[in-house]
């Protein structure tokens, strides 16, 4: 397996952990341009046949010619999942390349490009909404399905985190108190105290919250809102 630890790059550290690709390559290993790119981005990276899930395939044609970049994308093409096709400069001045992928981007590339073209993919690929669906950012949340995702990944809560967060989420903006909370998700047969909310916010709040995703504010001494 292609070792995936990210360089020491301070610029890496808004997308490290946001997504991961499986790597096709004519050769055993990718190209070392290709590695210090995907490095450098701070991606999770594998050969395709070894990855777990992948967000996205990237295609390394960076040392291939032509006639072999050609005859790889054709044969990767049309998968579960969006297929970017690493090129060199070299390629972006052939005339008439045909590369059959769903996008494709030049090495090396700048920080965050990547990251980019696979959330555009994945967004083009989303079905569309059904009834009753909220979006905030990256967070969709499917009340029909019970269903939350994070930049397109699944996140598991448990009943009483999900229906906090849709109580929320269904009204950004708006202040609730600990005390309506209470009763609105757990009802007013509920005897606990109002340090039951602190508690599900917490633990909410780890589960679908980091450096690059903020969705529930505290209104200290009143209780809590989703950011409108």
């Amino acid at each position: 397996m292609v070792d995936a630890s990210p360089l020491p790059d301070d610029r890496a550290a808004a997308w490290r952990a946001e997504f991961s690709v499986g790597v096709v390559s004519e050769s055993r290993a990718p190209s070392p341009a290709l590695v210090e790119c995907l490095r450098r981005e701070g991606a999770q990276f594998a050969p395709a046949e070894a990855a777990d899930e992948p967000d996205a395939i990237v295609l390394d044609l960076v040392e291939a010619d032509r006639r072999r970049a050609e005859s790889l994308a054709r044969a990767n093409a049309n998968g579960a999942r969006p297929v970017i096709a690493a090129l060199s400069l070299e390629h972006l001045q052939a005339p008439n390349l045909s590369i059959a992928a769903d996008d494709f981007i030049a090495v090396p590339w700048r920080i965050g490009e990547l990251a980019l073209r696979i959330s555009k993919q994945l967004e083009r690929a989303q079905p569309a909404d059904e009834p009753g669906v909220i979006r905030a950012g990256d967070l969709v949340i499917n009340p029909s399905r019970y269903e939350v995702r994070l930049a397109g990944k699944a996140v598991l809560l448990a009943f009483k985190e999900y229906e906090l967060l849709k109580t929320l989420a269904a009204k950004p903006g708006r202040v609730f108190t600990r005390e309506a909370l209470l009763e609105q998700v757990w009802g007013y047969q509920y005897f606990g105290g109002a340090r039951t909310v602190d508690v599900h916010i917490r633990r909410l709040r780890s589960k679908i919250e980091d450096a690059a995703h903020t969705f529930i504010e505290t209104v200290w001494n009143v209780g809590y809102r989703f950011k409108d």
